[in-house]
């Protein structure tokens, strides 16, 4: 008889760097690693309403696994106006952060031995979840060999990134009859690329054709620096397999609150709430109306946006004497809130546990993301402008 065995889940490579960064004395290393915005923290507007509602009792009991209502007709109404879409409450779901919208998904959409396409480098938790789930991840490398890196300090939209690329024909090469989810972010992280509508829109025919769903993580939305970016939001009115992910933690700096949302088609929306009650019963009912709240403050995302792109500019051009002696290479990210640079290393994970005992600046193993990134090194660079300053000519001694 086989004998039963536990499901070990492994801790991502960001959470052991980042862990060992909180381990140590005040000051003595600066994070760039996980992907936490820190750029003045949340909003004191969406603090001081949270506040008063503390003064009440309108927090303090459960709620419904839908979350809260005014918030789903918010999210609704506001994305719909925004996008020129028509989204119903029916097809919005809050859930614990992104992290969470992505659970539901993997646990309700996926059994055992069926497959998910994971275009690489990618977010970690994409192949941590179908382990979760007793699912195959199967990687998908968006590597394009032998095509020289581009390393820009200018100050535009960015440019795609020359070392990769999402590739259609590898994943229809990829897929079998097993396949039922095929996930990726955009923009992208780590990359810093957009995928362009078009990509995105033969995708939806090829998961349409072969009934399996497309899953885009849209977390970085509001860090897209491109003029070619569209979302896929309106995409879920015109698929039954079209998902959208996305949250509060990037774009209201709200990661140590945990709210997120799903928008899906409405029968799907149905099922994934089932789930959410088993798993969490209802969700944190001060961080929805806190998200209710940023919902009719834009202009609080405006902030954030013009904060990162310009820690982006400063990051490119802090880095180019690295550049200039060959040390790394990059391209100008087009999107969200990460550099990630190519090394010399065939496998960048010793280095950049060098960097971190040595310079004290905690950093990312591209191998963290998958094989195609192990030569690579990812930089966050959310974070408040002297932070950032400091770690970046840490960087730079380190190699100087």
């Amino acid at each position: 008889m086989k004998e039963e065995t536990m499901l070990e889940i492994p801790m991502s490579g960001i959470k052991k760097i980042e862990e060992i960064v909180k381990a140590g004395k005040p000051n003595e290393y600066i994070s760039l690693s996980q992907g936490s915005v820190k750029v003045g923290g949340i909003p004191e507007q969406i603090k001081q309403h949270v506040a008063e509602l503390l003064k009440t009792d309108v927090t303090d009991y459960y709620e419904s696994c839908w979350g809260l209502k005014i918030l789903r007709e918010k999210i609704s109404t506001v994305l719909s106006a925004r996008y020129n879409t028509t989204i119903t409450v029916n097809q919005t779901l809050p859930t614990h952060g992104a992290i969470g919208g992505l659970t539901l998904l993997y646990l309700t959409l996926l059994k055992e031995g069926d497959e998910v396409i994971i275009p690489e480098p990618a977010y970690p938790a994409y192949a941590i979840l179908a382990k979760a789930s007793r699912s195959t991840p199967v990687f998908v490398s968006c590597a394009q060999a032998g095509r020289p890196v581009r390393h820009s300090s200018k100050s535009d939209g960015g440019a795609p990134h020359e070392d990769f690329e999402l590739n259609i024909e590898k994943i229809k090469a990829a897929t079998t009859d097993k396949t039922k989810m095929i996930v990726f972010s955009n923009p992208w992280n780590p990359l810093g690329i957009i995928v362009p509508p078009a990509v995105i829109n033969e995708l939806v025919a090829w998961c349409e054709l072969k009934k399996i769903y497309l899953v885009i993580d849209e977390a970085y939305r509001d860090y897209a620096f491109d003029s070619t970016y569209e979302t896929a939001i309106p995409l879920v009115n015109k698929s039954e397999w079209v998902v959208c992910v996305n949250t509060f933690s990037k774009n209201m700096a709200m990661s140590g609150w945990r709210v997120g949302y799903l928008l899906v088609p409405e029968k799907l929306a149905l099922v994934l709430v089932g789930m959410q009650d088993a798993l969490l019963n209802c969700l944190n009912n001060t961080a929805q109306y806190a998200a209710l709240f940023a919902l009719d403050h834009p202009e609080l995302t405006e902030k954030f946006h013009k904060q990162i792109l310009f820690n982006r500019d400063m990051t490119t051009h802090m880095l180019q004497p690295l550049v200039e002696r060959g040390i790394i290479s990059f391209s100008q990210p087009q999107g969200g809130i990460f550099l990630f640079m190519k090394t010399d290393q065939a496998d960048a994970t010793e280095l950049c546990m060098s960097i971190l005992n040595n310079a004290k600046v905690g950093l990312i193993p591209g191998s963290s993301f998958g094989p195609s990134g192990a030569s690579y090194l990812r930089l966050c660079y959310a974070r408040e402008t002297e932070v950032l300053e400091e770690g970046l000519k840490r960087l730079v001694n380190y190699f100087v």
